[in-house]
Parts: structure tokens; C-alpha cells; sequence
């Protein structure tokens, strides 16, 4: 089973293919084992009728007359011979037991005639001599070449043979290829619909693929109906939560106390970032916003300038210009989340961006508590915080690195995250630097 091929259509054709091999080896091994020696039947017969034509008209001719009959109705390749007795067979030569039996099959005269039909020599298989008894007890001899051949397989009896097989194996592929295409082009919109590209395939095929074609496109739909029903569920109590939030905002101002009115300001930007978040996450696969050509070094510097201005201390290390395919407002958010991240548990952050022949990197390393390697697969997963390795006191409910992992991953990249050695986290964002649809970047010189 390790040997066998993944598909369907491979297995299929190994088994077809395989079973042309046995047969054909089987129908070989039969052929040779039945018909070691093939007789020439055509000959044979034109042996036995010229034997006896010759043999009537030696009768009741003289010695002399007899030698000139013999001599003018031989041929190259069939010698005829005249003599008082028998010519005894070498012991290396065997009985044709099959050839006498056609022989007196074919001309019933030959019965009484003491007919003796044996292989001419070791060293000439396909040589047959034989003697034949005339009424006044001599003998007719005659030697004959290439009346049987020993059995071989050549090359292009082989080919022959297998054209056939062939034939039938490349006939039942097509055809099997046609009743599995239904199939293929279901695995095809499986893997679309896993990205988040959906598509309705036409009923056709056999019964069995038929239901399974309806039951893919009944669930297809579902799930479209069920994700559409969730994401204007949550922008209708976004929108809903929004309100009030803005409501509170106002009420704020009314607060005299500054200290008061900054902690109130700062639960109102912490619950307006989770619900930012939430929004996000739940949104799933459904891109509004589609890519287009950004410069990744200038966006990177941005969000570093941003941190900067808010008091953090965080720098930016890399080219002056490098443009990428991406979403820019997503790419953006996952940046700024990985950022952020960075600044809560940092007291010092080093953005860096590297670009080779190979991929794009940014590596964001701060020098906080780090991760339990135990726990760095963990902390992707929604809804994760790792109180123990953490401070308690940061904002958020467990979605930023979620949401830009899976932002990386629509853009063709993978975000990596492993501690440093001598102490901090590092995330480290690898894209693509191929040129096609995921990611189209190069890197001008600095100016």
C-alpha cells in the first residue's frame, strides 16, 4: 500500500496495468509449455501429398527409372531419396509422433505404407527425415528442411502481443478518467472552499457521485448562509455596542476629576479595541479589501513612528523601500498587533526588515519575559494568554496574535515565534518573495 499510488485513477491503473502483466505472462508461460516444437501444418501436408505422388510413380518402375524420378522431383529444400532398405535414425534424433499423425491424417494412403518420420540431428532441430516402404519392399527416403521450428519469443511477437493489452488498458483509463472527473472537480472545490472561494458544481456522473455532488453544494450552502447570518449578526451588535460607547465618550467630558475621566477613557479605548478584535475575528475569510502593491518598509516605519509617539521605545531597522503584494489595511493590523504585543511586554522593541533573492522577513524582538517554549505553539490559538509567563495587567481578550497569524497566512507568509537567547520574545514574519499572485516584491536602493 506504501507503493501504491495516491489517486484514484493511479490505483486504478496500477491494478488494470498489473493485471494486463499477469495475464499476458500467464498466457506466455502457457503457450510455451503446450507448444514447445510448433509444427508448420501447412507443409506438413504439402510433404505428405508430394511423398506420395512420388511414391506412385515409382511403382512398377525400374532401378534406373527410379533414380531419375527421385532426382528430378527433389528441391532445395526437400531432398528425395530411393534405396533397397530404411535409414536408421541417429540415437540423438526423436520420434514426431504429432507429424506422423497428421500426416497419415492427410492422406489416409500413407496408413499401410510403414511411414517413419524422425528429427534429422542434434545440431538442426528443424530438419526432418523419414522413410516411407513401397509395395516391393523398398524404400522412399526423403529429407526435409524447415518443416518444424523450435518455439521462440522474439521481441516483436512480444509487441504484438501487447498492443492489444495495451489498447484495452488505455481504453479503460479513458473511460475511467471520464466517470472520475465528477470527483476530481469535487476535491478541486473542496480545496476552494477551504480559502474561502466557493463554487456550485453541476450535477453529473454516476448516481452515487451525483448525491455526493448535491449533498457537497446542499452543505456549500448552508455554510454560506450560516457564516453570512454570524457576520451581520456581530456588525449589527457591533454597531449596536458602538453606540453607547460613544455615549459614554461624551458623558466623560462631564468628569472633573482628570484622574477619574483618564482611567474611564482608557476601559472605554480597551473595550473598543476588543471589540475590534472580536469584529475581526469572527469575520473569518471574507476579504472586502483586496491586494495591492504596498511599500512594506514605509508601512513598517509608520507603525514604529505611531508607537514612538505614544511614549514607546521602539525602533525601526531595515531599507528605506520594499513594495509587497498584501491588504494593506489587514497587513497593517497584524503589524500593529505583533507591535503592540512587543511594547506591553518590552521595555525596549527593535523592528527589522530583511529582504534576500528568497523571501521578505520582519522580526519584531522585544526584551520582556518571553514564552514557555512549551507554550509558543499556544499562544496562536484564539483566546489564549498566558497569565504565568505575562503580566496580569494588559488589555485585550486573547485574539491579536491569532488575528495576524491568520493575516500572514492569506498573504502566503507564516509567522514563526521563539525566544531569544539571552531573554525576550521574537516574531519573526516570513513572505514570500517569488513573483506571482501571493507576493510581488522587490527592493530599490536606498536613497
Amino acid at each position: 500500500m506504501k507503493l501504491a499510488p495516491l489517486s484514484a485513477i493511479g490505483r486504478v491503473f496500477a491494478v488494470v496495468a498489473l493485471t494486463a502483466v499477469i495475464g499476458l505472462t500467464a498466457n506466455t508461460l502457457l503457450y510455451e509449455g503446450a507448444s514447445r516444437f510448433s509444427i508448420r501444418e501447412e507443409e506438413a501436408r504439402r510433404a505428405s501429398e508430394h511423398i506420395v505422388v512420388v511414391a506412385r510413380l515409382l511403382e512398377g518402375e525400374s532401378a534406373a527409372r527410379r533414380a531419375r524420378i527421385v532426382e528430378y522431383t527433389s528441391t532445395e529444400h526437400f531432398k528425395l531419396d530411393w534405396r533397397p532398405g530404411p535409414i536408421e535414425p541417429g540415437e540423438a534424433s526423436r520420434t514426431l509422433h504429432e507429424m506422423h499423425y497428421q500426416m497419415v491424417l492427410w492422406e489416409p494412403s500413407l496408413r499401410g505404407m510403414n511411414l517413419r518420420v524422425h528429427v534429422g540431428s542434434p545440431d538442426d532441430a528443424t530438419e526432418v527425415i523419414g522413410s516411407l516402404q513401397l509395395s516391393d519392399g523398398s524404400w522412399l527416403h526423403f529429407r526435409a528442411r524447415d518443416l518444424i521450428g523450435e518455439w521462440q519469443l522474439e521481441r516483436g511477437q512480444i509487441l504484438i502481443a501487447c498492443l492489444p493489452m495495451l489498447a484495452l488498458v488505455l481504453i479503460a483509463m479513458t473511460a475511467l478518467r471520464t466517470i472520475l472527473k465528477p470527483l476530481r472537480l469535487l476535491a478541486d472545490a473542496v480545496t476552494r472552499v477551504g480559502h474561502g472561494d466557493s463554487i456550485v458544481l453541476p450535477e453529473q456522473g454516476p448516481g452515487e457521485f451525483r448525491r455526493l455532488i448535491r449533498a457537497y453544494n446542499d452543505m456549500q450552502a448552508r455554510i454560506a448562509a450560516m457564516i453570512k447570518d454570524r457576520t451581520e449578526a456581530l456588525a449589527a451588535v457591533g454597531h449596536d455596542l458602538r453606540t453607547p460607547l460613544a455615549r459614554l465618550r461624551l458623558h466623560v467630558d462631564t468628569v472633573t476629576e482628570a484622574q477619574t475621566r483618564n482611567a474611564v477613557i482608557r476601559d472605554l479605548d480597551e473595550m473598543e479595541q476588543m471589540l475590534d478584535s472580536l469584529l475581526t475575528f469572527f469575520r473569518g475569510d471574507t476579504h472586502a479589501e483586496k491586494p495591492q502593491l504596498v511599500d512594506l518598509a514605509v508601512l513598517a516605519a509608520t507603525v514604529v513612528d505611531d508607537l514612538q509617539d505614544r511614549g514607546f521605545d521602539i525602533t525601526y531597522r531595515g531599507p528605506e523601500h520594499c513594495d509587497a503584494s498584501l491588504r494593506p489595511v489587514e497587513f497593517k493590523r497584524a503589524l500593529s498587533n505583533l507591535t503592540n504585543n512587543a511594547c506591553q511586554y518590552g521595555t525596549q522593541v527593535l523592528v527589522t526588515l530583511l529582504a534576500d533573492e528568497r523571501a521578505i522577513r520582519i522580526r519584531i524582538e522585544d526584551d520582556g519575559p518571553g514564552v514557555p517554549p512549551e507554550d509558543l505553539h499556544r499562544v496562536l490559538e484564539p483566546f489564549q494568554r498566558l497569565d504565568t509567563a505575562r503580566r496580569r495587567n494588559t488589555s485585550g481578550v486573547g485574539l491579536g496574535l491569532t488575528i495576524s497569524s491568520r493575516v500572514i497566512a492569506d498573504a502566503g507568509g507564516k509567522l514563526t515565534l521563539s525566544n531569544r537567547e539571552r531573554q525576550g520574545l521574537c516574531a519573526e514574519i516570513e513572505l514570500p518573495r517569488e513573483p506571482g499572485p501571493a507576493m510581488l516584491c522587490y527592493e530599490p536602493a536606498a536613497h
